[in-house]
C-alpha cells in the first residue's frame, strides 16, 4: 500500500474525519497529501504558509512540520522520530494555513500511532506552552538575519566600491609612473643631445687650431680692440664726452672684430656647420654694435639696421625711416 496517504479536508470544517496509521521505527517516513477546501472549492495554497499540528496521544506533547505546497495540495512527509515518540491514538490532527496575514485551520482527522517492537523511543518536542512564542521568536530571528544579510550585502558592494577606487588609484599611480619613465627618456635623450652638442663644440675648437695663423691675427686684433676699450672706459670715466668718444671707438673696435671674425669665417674649415653657427654669431654681434650706435653697419654686400629707423615691415617690404631709392640705388641716412 506504500507510505503515502491522501485526505480531503476542509477549513469550513465539512470533512469525514480520516484516521492515518504510522508505526514507531518505519524504515521511510509517511508522506500525507492533503487536499484543502473552502466550503468544497479548492483553497489556492500559493504563497501560503501550512503546518501539519498534532498533538500526541499523552495530550502533552506536540508534533509541528512544514509542508510543501501545490495548488490546494498541501505535502509532508513526517519525521517518525518525533512524530511517532508516543505510541497511542490520537484525533486532534489538523492543517493550518497562514495567508493574507490570517491563519486557517481545517477539521481534525486522526492518527494512530503503532507502537514498536523495539525500546527507547523519545516523546516528541513539546509545543503546549511554548509553541507560538518559538514561532515569534524564529520570524523575529529570521527577519534579523535577512537584515544581517543586506548589511552584509551593502558591506559588500561599499568593499567592492572601494576596491575599485583601489584600482582607479592604482591604474592613475601606474599612468604617472609611465609618465615619469618618458620624462627620464627624454632627459636621457636631451644628455645625448647635449653630449652631441658638446661634442660639435669640440669639432669647432679643433677646425679654429687647424686654422691657427688666422686664428692669431684674430688674436692681434681682439687684444688691440681690448686695449681700445679699456683706454675708452678709462677716458669714460674721466669726462662724459670723452666718454662718448670712447663708445664711438668701441664700436669702431667692434667692427674691426666683426671684420675679423668674418675673414675667418670666409676661410672654410672641416666643418660647414659650425662656419654657419658663426655667421650668426657675427649677426649678432653686427646687429648689436648697429643697435648701441643708432647707425647702419655694413659688412660685405649686408647693411644691418638700427630699430628706430625700421618705420615699417611686411612680407619681405622693409621701409625706413630718411633713406630712398633712385635707380638701382639706395640711401641710408
Amino acid at each position: 500500500m506504500g507510505n503515502t496517504r491522501t485526505l480531503e479536508l476542509d477549513i469550513s470544517k465539512e470533512g469525514t474525519g480520516d484516521c492515518i496509521k504510522v508505526g514507531q521505527g518505519d524504515a521511510g517516513g509517511t508522506t500525507i497529501n492533503a487536499l484543502i477546501y473552502d466550503n468544497g472549492a479548492e483553497f489556492a495554497l500559493s504563497g501560503a504558509t501550512v503546518w501539519l499540528v498534532v498533538m500526541l496521544p499523552n495530550r502533552r506533547n506536540y508534533y509541528r512540520g512544514q509542508c510543501s505546497v501545490n495548488g490546494n495540495t498541501a505535502t509532508i512527509t513526517v519525521d517518525e522520530a518525533k512524530l511517532c515518540g508516543v505510541p497511542g491514538y490520537t484525533d486532534e490532527a489538523y492543517f493550518t494555513i497562514t495567508t493574507g496575514g490570517k491563519t486557517y485551520s481545517t477539521e481534525r482527522f486522526a492518527i494512530e500511532i503503532l507502537r514498536s517492537a523495539l525500546d527507547g523511543q523519545k516523546p516528541a518536542q513539546s509545543w503546549d506552552d511554548a509553541v507560538q512564542d518559538l514561532i515569534n521568536r524564529g520570524e523575529s530571528a529570521v527577519s534579523s538575519a535577512n537584515s544581517a544579510a543586506s548589511s552584509a550585502n551593502k558591506a559588500a558592494s561599499s568593499a567592492n566600491a572601494a576596491a575599485g577606487t583601489a584600482s582607479a588609484a592604482a591604474g592613475s599611480a601606474n599612468a604617472a609612473a609611465s609618465k615619469a619613465s618618458t620624462a627620464a627618456s627624454n632627459a636621457d635623450a636631451a644628455t645625448g643631445k647635449a653630449n652631441t652638442a658638446a661634442s660639435s663644440a669640440n669639432s669647432a675648437a679643433s677646425a679654429a687650431s687647424a686654422a691657427k695663423q688666422n686664428a692669431d691675427k684674430a688674436t692681434d686684433a681682439a687684444s688691440k680692440a681690448a686695449g681700445i676699450a679699456n683706454s675708452a672706459a678709462s677716458s669714460a670715466n674721466a669726462s662724459a664726452s670723452r666718454a662718448n668718444g670712447a663708445a664711438d671707438d668701441a664700436t669702431a673696435a667692434a667692427t674691426n672684430a666683426l671684420n675679423i671674425a668674418n675673414s675667418i669665417a670666409s676661410i672654410k674649415p672641416p666643418s660647414d656647420t659650425e662656419v654657419e653657427e658663426l655667421r650668426k654669431a657675427n649677426e649678432i654681434l653686427a646687429s648689436a654694435v648697429s643697435e648701441l650706435q643708432d647707425k647702419y653697419v655694413l659688412i660685405g654686400e649686408t647693411a644691418y639696421v638700427p630699430p628706430t629707423r625700421v618705420t615699417s615691415y611686411s612680407g619681405e617690404t622693409l621701409a625706413l625711416a630718411r633713406s630712398g631709392i633712385s635707380d638701382e640705388t639706395a640711401t641710408l641716412n
